[in-house]
């Protein structure tokens, strides 16, 4: 029985954290207009705050593992293009001066409100959870602005812990603006 109780807390905390905020998106993406999010972007947002997450490719690796580590692209020649290729995938091509870095479908749903949900959030483990470790996950949304940028809304939450003791549980609200080339 604790056990059960023990595993329905997790799964509680997990799928309760990282909600995003209510925010209305300047210009609401349907099926008519989704293809509108199709274009090349700078991997830096136009105004600079973040600690886990500061460029498109970070969001993109945070959410789905993309690539290794050591492969991280932070230099200001990288270019993002995005696709939509069917209604509920989204093609993302990572290049540089015209060299082709990375390319990957990934799963994407249109909700009502407004926003392509990016399915693939990503559940990741630090160490032994709540012995000398915890786990985070992140959620992303986009849509676009009034000047047709990208604008994404991105959670991160974490949970650190030691010896059953939880010592952190923090979820990051971040809210990005990619500029469209």
């Amino acid at each position: 029985m604790r056990r059960l109780i023990f595993y329905f807390s997790i799964l509680f905390v997990t799928v309760s954290c990282a909600g995003f905020r209510n925010v209305d998106p300047p210009v609401g993406l349907n099926k008519n207009n989704v293809e509108n999010i199709n274009g090349i972007y700078k991997n830096f947002p136009l105004s600079k705050n973040g600690f886990y997450v500061r460029t498109l490719t970070d969001v993109l690796d945070r959410n789905n593992n993309m690539f290794n580590w050591t492969e991280k692209y932070n230099n200001d020649d990288i270019k993002i293009r995005l696709e939509m290729v069917e209604k509920n995938r989204l093609h993302v091509e990572i290049s540089e001066s015209e060299k082709t870095l990375f390319s990957k479908d990934l799963k994407v749903k249109l909700k009502k409100d407004g926003l392509l949900y990016l399915k693939e959030k990503r559940f990741m483990l630090d160490g032994i959870p709540l012995v000398l470790g915890g786990w985070n996950l992140q959620k992303s949304r986009f849509a676009l602005d009034s000047n047709n940028n990208l604008r994404i809304q991105s959670n991160y939450f974490y949970c650190n812990g030691v010896l059953v003791l939880i010592s952190e549980l923090k979820t990051l609200h971040y809210d990005f603006i990619f500029e469209k080339q």
